[in-house]
């Protein structure tokens, strides 16, 4: 390989590494609550007196 498919390969990666990160940034801010659960939420059942 001469240097220009070489750079365009290590481009790729770092681009998919960084897309990576941003979906998975992304679904942590839109899903975290249900896949980490910090704090337990009231149901309906427990706001009833």
């Amino acid at each position: 390989m001469d240097l220009a498919e070489v750079f365009v390969f290590d481009l790729g990666w770092a681009f998919f590494a960084a897309w990576g990160v941003v979906l998975t940034t992304l679904s942590l801010i839109a899903f975290g609550r249900d896949l980490l659960p910090s704090t337990p939420r009231a149901n309906r059942d427990q706001e009833r007196p």
